[in-house]
This record gives C-alpha cells, structure tokens and sequence, in this order.
C-alpha cells in the first residue's frame, strides 16, 4: 500500500498560492509526502477535470488522496465546472458519478462519500474503488455531523481488509492541544472495529486567522507534532501518521478582502513555527524580507528551496521577488511542506535536491 511508505498527509486545497507552493518542491520532497486534494473549480476553467490536471502538473509523480471540498462556495451553480462538483456530490446509485470521474484519473486514491448512503451502498462503493485497483480513504471531520459513520465503519470492518487509510480531519484549531481527546476518543469507540492494521492520519491546522496582533518579529508556534505524538502514545498499536493543511486553511466562505488593504508581511516556516515579519505603515515587503535575512536567529538561507530564494530576492527587491501576499502564502506553503517532508532529519543538500534536467 503507497501510504506505507509516508510520514506526512498534507490537506492541500486546488487554489492557485498552494498549487505554486508544491510545483516549486523537487521531486525528493515530493516523494516523501501523499497528498489529500480537496477538489473545486480551478479558476475560470469550464471543466472540474481542469482542477484535477492543474493538481498533477505541481505534483506529477505518486499517488494522492482526493474527496470533494465541503467549504466550497458556490458563487454561480450554472457554470460548467461548478455544475460538474454538485453532480459528483450527488449520492445517487451510491456516488455513480463520483466513482466515474475516479476512474479517469489512474493516481487518485478515492475518499469515501458517505452521504445518504446505507451500509450496502458504501460496499458498493468500495468494491468500485477496489475493482479498479485503488487503495482509498475513509475521511471523518471533528468540526461537522459524522454522515453515516456507523454504516461506514460497518461496512470497512466486515471483511477486515486494510487497503484504506483513515484521515482524521481536525479542522481548525486555535490549539492543536486542545485535540487529542477527539482524536483518542473516535478511534477507541467508532472506529473500534477497523482492521489494527489500518493506518490513521491526524490532521489539523492551527494556521493564524488574523494577522493584527503580529507587529515585527513574531513567532507563531504550531504543536500538530505534539498533538500526534500524544494521540499515538495511547494508540500504541495502531499506525498514526501526521498531517497538517500545508500552512494554510479551509474556505470561510469570504471571497475578497472586503476592500480593506492589508499590509505587506513575509512569513517564514521553521519545524514547529512559523515567523511572521510584519510592521503595518512602516515595512514593505522588501524591508519584511530584508529584517528576516539579517535575522540569523530566525534565519537558514541553506534549504535550496524555490521559498528561500523568492525571499532572498525580494530582500533586494519586490520586483525580483514577492510583491503580493498570494506570493507570500505560495513561499510559504513551499518551505513548510518541504521542512515537514523532512521532520526530524537533517535536511539534504542542495545538490541531492536538484531535479535531472529535461528536454
């Protein structure tokens, strides 16, 4: 099974900052994460198939997750690409045409669609996943009514097979903490049942939703690591895999910034941290890069990633670097999915890092 050979799930929404962020990773970090995609409309693209073909262009080696993104707003339901997400949310003849658009795409590793299904029906549905030869996922939410669970769980327990993975979606949080206790409790009481040799993914986020209170230097510690290893350290015989949302965040629903400008920032992903460089009116975001690269507490400069060099540059100039904070989050993104790929190891060289050329 693909999962087997990972240490990290990263949630990754199809928008255009997170796209930017994975397609810059060379393919030994690529290599060492699977990815869940949550699917919705790329940009104006009259097809939802574009969103799936704009995900595996930024990550085109290895298999990946894939369930429908339930934050979603739909702003216009008679667009082609919209119309198109509504009908595979549809539950009709058990998600038919859900496992039709899975089949168009040989590295997607399905999540179960459990809504308005009956136990036979998530059979149904798993013996399309399994006749097509694909692992997949059975993805539960702590932040939302647990659809069918009971019959999901039943009906994964009745053969006792561990061909699927079990993603653990936490949310948002202001504290990773204050989660283990759901994770714990779901898996020693609803998911009782399931094969001991399924394994599990703990995700969360607990990226900042505002970034007022940030004035200079801040640093904004994250514990999703902590969080795993609580949870694992009571699961002792079942396989917990970390994940995370890459640095970012779900949907809220907010489809501008309301016509308030927000000022510049350059924020920059360590291990367990992130360091937000920020000062309202005084900084732009060339003088935000410049004070995190004189900043040698703070800064490594040695990653060889696309991330650092953007910073780098746009410390010397907006123009050559990051001038918009869509290219702040895709800097972002970049460099922490590239530090969690590699958690807990010393990161390689850039020379080990570097892709063979292609014509």
């Amino acid at each position: 099974m693909p999962i087997e050979q990972t240490s990290y799930v990263p949630t990754l929404a199809i928008r255009p900052s997170e796209m930017r962020g994975l397609e810059y990773l060379p393919s030994a970090t690529q290599s060492r994460m699977t990815p869940c995609v949550l699917l919705a409309p790329w940009s104006s693209a009259r097809s939802i198939a574009s969103a799936v073909e704009r995900f595996e262009r930024a990550y085109p080696h290895g298999v990946y997750f894939l369930d429908i993104d339930r934050d979603y707003t739909y702003s216009n339901p008679d667009a082609p690409a919209q119309l198109e997400l509504a009908q595979l949310n549809n539950p009709a003849n058990n998600f038919q045409a859900w496992c039709d658009f899975i089949a168009g795409f040989g590295r997607i590793m399905p999540c179960l669609q459990l809504r308005d299904q009956s136990e036979t029906a998530i059979r149904d549905q798993i013996t399309r996943y399994r006749d097509m030869g694909r692992n997949f996922a059975l993805r539960i939410f702590r932040d939302r009514e647990q659809l069918n669970l009971n019959e999901a769980v039943a009906a994964l327990a009745a053969e006792g097979a561990a061909d699927f993975v079990v993603i653990m979606e936490g949310g948002w949080s202001r504290d990773a903490l204050q989660l283990p206790a759901w994770f714990s409790g779901i898996m020693n009481n609803a998911l009782a049942p399931i094969n001991a040799q399924v394994p599990y993914v703990a995700s969360c986020t607990t990226m900042p939703k505002a970034f007022s209170q940030y004035v200079g230097r801040s640093e904004v510690a994250f514990a999703n690591r902590l969080l795993v290893q609580q949870v694992q350290a009571f699961q002792n015989a079942r396989r917990v895999i970390y994940g995370d949302w890459a640095s970012t965040r779900p949907r809220d629903g907010r489809t501008g910034g309301g016509g308030i400008d927000i000022p510049p920032r350059i924020d920059y992903p360590g291990d367990d941290a992130w360091w937000i460089f920020r000062n309202p009116d005084v900084w732009s975001f060339q003088r935000a890069a410049a004070e995190l690269v004189e900043d040698a507490a703070v800064w490594d400069g040695s990653t060889g990633q696309w991330g650092e060099q953007m910073i780098a540059e746009t410390a010397v100039s907006e123009h050559l670097g990051i001038d918009t904070l869509q290219k702040n989050v895709s800097v972002r993104v970049n460099l922490h999915l590239h530090r969690q790929a590699f958690y807990g190891t010393d990161l390689p060289p850039m020379e080990d890092l570097e892709d063979d050329w292609e014509d």
